[in-house]
């Protein structure tokens, strides 16, 4: 009987030590397991451009799934001014906490190289690129030139007449359009006029006060299909799916190919672990169907690259841009 109760004990006493031992487990596990205590509030989105313009609307594409992917709404805050360089200051500069990103374009490292704003290249992480777009150059539906070409004999028979705008000083569309009017080689014969933003120069060119708007298609899709502008070219090296029957620069003769990229940025300084979390759930947003299918309608082609790769690209368009903006007389 003594050997039988002895038996159980031992039964009884090792059952009790996995149990232990299993507790003990459990808790390390969680002990070491920190929960992320982000976000829980909105994370506020900050364009540097004007309401309406591509950039704008480009940015608003990511807002519907914020709450499926990244658990809390996006803020879209439009803060335009100085070629976008007011928007990249007011978020660079940011409490560096997860809750103030900057959705920027390629004009980013043009004014970085341009010392046009407050923080040097390093102070921003690339976390996403969301898409390239290609820039065009358009007109009224009216106007006396309907290509490349007969553009630059107007221009050369009225030296000093065509005015031209964009978005600020320095931004991606005043690079873009100024690549474009001196692949032309009529770069001094034409007047710029910078806005505020793209939709003020759109506006202006139907209003009959400017000639000339560089823009993104994804800001002329109702213009254009209601035949109220059209389209001298496309600075992209083949046609853009979108608009499959405009022609490129590169087709009508003229070397003028810039694109340009969309993406998020985090302030440096923002922990590790918030930014794993937005690279990793911005990616899944932005390859998801929905977004595809938002980006497909508005003309916005989905290109994504992640953390590492957006910020090595960030950098390296920092250095390659200044070549650029010396030859269209931006830099000296």
């Amino acid at each position: 009987m003594k050997k039988y109760f002895s038996i159980l004990f031992l039964i009884f006493a090792l059952i009790l030590t996995g149990c232990s031992t299993g507790t003990d487990n459990a808790q390390g596990s969680q002990g070491s397991e920190t929960k992320l205590d982000y976000p829980t509030k909105p994370i506020e989105l900050i364009v540097p451009y004007a309401a309406g313009g591509g950039t704008h609307l480009a940015a608003e594409l990511l807002s519907p799934d914020a709450q499926e992917y990244l658990g809390q709404p996006l803020s879209i805050v439009c803060k335009p001014g100085a070629g976008g360089a007011i928007g990249a200051n007011y978020a660079a500069m940011a409490k560096p906490d997860g809750y103030t990103l900057l959705y920027h374009t390629f004009s980013l490292p043009a004014t970085v190289a341009m010392g046009d704003v407050d923080f040097a290249a390093e102070d921003l992480i690339g976390i996403a690129q969301c898409s390239t777009v290609a820039p065009v150059l358009a007109v009224k539906a009216d106007a006396p030139y309907s290509n490349a070409q007969e553009l630059v004999d107007w221009v050369k028979a009225n030296p000093g007449k065509l005015t031209w705008s964009f978005p600020g000083i320095g931004s991606s569309l005043h690079i873009c359009g100024a690549n474009a009017f001196n692949a032309m080689g009529i770069q001094d014969l034409v007047v710029e006029v910078p806005y505020d933003g793209t939709a003020e120069g759109i506006a202006a060119v139907l209003g009959g006060h400017i000639d000339v708007v560089s823009c993104f298609t994804t800001s002329l899709a109702e213009q254009l299909k209601a035949g109220e502008m059209k389209l001298i070219g496309v600075q992209a090296p083949e046609r853009v799916a979108e608009y499959p029957d405009e022609m490129t620069f590169v087709e009508q003769g003229f070397d003028a190919v810039t694109t340009s990229w969309r993406g998020v940025f985090a302030p440096k300084g923002t922990p590790q672990e918030i930014l794993d979390y937005l690279n990793v759930n911005l990616e899944k947003l932005i390859m998801s169907d929905s977004y595809l299918e938002r980006a497909t309608t508005l003309g916005e082609g989905r290109v994504y690259k992640n953390m590492d790769d957006f910020t090595q690209q960030y950098l390296s368009d920092v250095e390659m841009v200044e070549p650029l903006l010396k030859k269209i007389g931006l830099l000296e």
